[in-house]
């Protein structure tokens, strides 16, 4: 994806959503061990879901979360559920492992993110992105379209961040979003190679 390809993207996601570009920036760090925590919650529901589903879930389950510091009755996948107990039920222990892993530095984070339970490969890129770190969060998608252009899913998010002035979460943001929309296949700009059949 050249820059132009970006841009020409990038307008079309924000006519869809004005206020896109302003929801995706980088997010500052997490203040206290509940914003951490429920932040960490966010992360292990929407794995592996569509978005538009876990927000709904997560309408209910946050009040609970606030109150109790459990799921309770809002959720019903067990394993998911049992991790976001633990991730309030040791929301102090975890934030001060965070917080020394911001101190080392953003690869340290994405470690760390990695650590917590039902954080996977990929979804620990995710919740680094929640809690503060400029990453792109290598996904299906970005994956396919940054196979396209022979990088990395952080390579191409990293380049396109360089060359707009976006930050690497807001490329990654509009190059979801266009793949979401079905926008963007291989081969739809002349700098696009052929997918393999």
């Amino acid at each position: 994806m050249t820059l132009d390809e970006y841009l020409a993207y990038r307008k079309m996601v924000a006519e869809l959503d004005p206020d896109a570009m302003e929801k995706v920036k980088t997010k500052s760090p997490p203040t206290d061990e509940t914003d951490f925590a429920l932040r960490v919650s966010y992360v292990i529901l929407n794995s592996g879901m569509r978005w538009t589903v876990a927000k709904e879930i997560w309408n209910r389950m946050r009040p609970s979360l606030m109150e109790t510091g459990d799921v309770g009755n809002t959720f019903g996948h067990p394993g998911k559920a049992k991790s976001i107990n633990l991730a309030m039920s040791k929301r102090t222990e975890f934030f001060e492992c965070f917080r020394s892993a911001w101190e080392e530095g953003p690869e340290k984070v994405i470690d760390f993110c990695g650590t917590i339970p039902h954080i996977g490969e990929i979804t620990k890129y995710h919740l680094a992105k929640n809690l503060g770190v400029d990453v792109a969060k290598p996904d299906v998608w970005l994956e396919r379209v940054a196979s396209q252009s022979g990088e990395t899913v952080q390579e191409l998010c990293g380049r396109l961040s360089k060359q707009s002035g976006d930050s690497v979460s807001t490329v990654d943001y509009v190059i979801w979003k266009t793949c979401q929309q079905r926008w963007w296949r291989a081969g739809a700009f002349p700098a696009d190679k052929r997918a393999p059949d």
